[in-house]
């Protein structure tokens, strides 16, 4: 058994800040427009680094030198994960990249590359959200979406955009979720806390959105079955931010505004 040589072999990548619908041209640097203003607050990270790994493929010789085979038109892969991380692949080494993600069949050959273009528009700071954006939505959309610290920042940033985003976030905390076996421990405790949290805080932004849009128009029937509908996800999600809260020993105190705001009363919410 030969591993992929390092710094491809067993290693993680530590990225401490977050991380987006899938756009057009993510194969170039390009400098993003601004994010939409936020319309509700916006979930902290857990604590702790939120890690996106490299570890999770035992790769036999015959496998490895294939790898390195199809991609050896993009240059030494040795030399350009270092680059990635500093966030420094120029174009040129992107295009090639994407081109052999396209072409290859072989998904774990798919998913490293994925990582690496991933690696490097997140490292490249706050011009590439926008790139980083149509890169994670593909990859956990086409190639993977078992990696909840992924699906975790994924779902996060869709939450810091507002009502809008606000269906999807809770989309990619749920899939976060159901991998959450992946965690132990306090990191175990903080990040599903902070994805019931999300999930509510979401939920409550689509509410609030649909609130105001049969305020706009109360003769809308539709628009009062959209109301009732978004504010029952909202109670919903408050209650198992709460329930979390009180199971795992953290303060329940806003997850109890929230449920008894969303519900309109306390004994909903499990209060006297």
């Amino acid at each position: 058994m030969l591993a992929l040589p390092a710094p491809l072999a067993v290693r993680s990548v530590l990225l401490c800040m977050v991380g987006l619908p899938l756009i057009a041209g993510c194969g170039k640097k390009t400098k993003s427009p601004e994010v939409a203003a936020e319309t509700t607050e916006v979930v902290p990270l857990a604590s702790g680094p939120v890690e996106i790994t490299f570890d999770d493929d035992d790769w036999d010789e015959e496998e490895t030198m294939s790898f390195l085979r199809e991609t050896e038109e993009c240059g030494d892969l040795l030399a350009l994960e270092p680059a990635a991380m500093m966030g420094s692949l120029n174009d040129a080494q992107i295009s090639c990249l994407e081109d052999k993600l396209d072409e290859t069949e072989v998904q774990t050959f798919k998913k490293r590359l994925s990582l690496l273009l991933l690696v490097d528009a997140w490292s490249s700071g706050e011009a590439e959200r926008m790139r980083w954006e149509a890169i994670a939505r593909r990859h956990l959309d086409q190639i993977d979406r078992s990696d909840p610290d992924l699906c975790y920042k994924f779902a996060r940033h869709l939450q810091k955009r507002g009502a809008e985003y606000g269906e999807e976030a809770v989309m990619w905390a749920d899939v976060a979720l159901e991998n959450k076996t992946r965690w132990s421990g306090t990191t175990y405790i903080s990040r599903v806390y902070s994805l019931y949290k999300l999930k509510s805080m979401a939920t409550a932004d689509v509410w609030q959105g649909a609130e105001a849009a049969y305020n706009a128009d109360p003769t809308n029937e539709q628009a009062r079955v959209e109301r009732d509908r978004r504010r029952n996800e909202a109670k919903t999600t408050a209650r198992e931010w709460l329930d979390y809260a009180r199971e795992s020993g953290k303060d329940p105190t806003r997850a109890l505004d929230m449920c008894v705001s969303a519900a309109g009363t306390v004994q909903y919410c499990g209060g006297d």
